[in-house]
């Protein structure tokens, strides 16, 4: 499966929307603009594997998913979102990466990092 940079950066700007401190969000009924459940379940699962969420998974018997349960953001999880916040600053990164065949994460944040710093004249 794919992982979409724009289900990424929605998926986590909603949840720092959403989520309250010391409380959980259940992903398995969001219903988040045009991506599908699987979509949303795995670029959770991959957000939380790369450390950007913390996260709870609980398998039941009846259902095709696990549960999935948001606890927080990580501070490297913020430090990514405040990094790709901007709708403009998002625009130019995701035109600047269509160059490339791929780009990771890290190499998203480096490039929106980029560009804030030359928004603000600091190149």
């Amino acid at each position: 499966m794919k992982l979409s940079h724009d289900c990424i950066r929605d998926l986590m700007l909603y949840l720092e929307q959403n989520l309250s401190y010391n409380d959980e969000l259940e992903i398995n009924n969001l219903q988040l603009k045009d991506y599908s459940i699987d979509e949303i379940m795995y670029t959770t699962e991959k957000l939380s594997e790369a450390d950007f969420l913390i996260c709870d998974n609980s398998i039941e018997i009846d259902d095709e998913y696990p549960i999935m349960l948001v606890n927080s953001i990580t501070y490297k999880g913020h430090q990514f979102l405040d990094s790709i916040r901007d709708d403009k600053i998002w625009k130019n990164t995701k035109k600047t990466i269509s160059k490339l065949a791929s780009a990771s994460l890290p190499i998203i944040q480096e490039v929106a990092s980029s560009l804030i710093k030359s928004s603000l004249g600091l190149n």
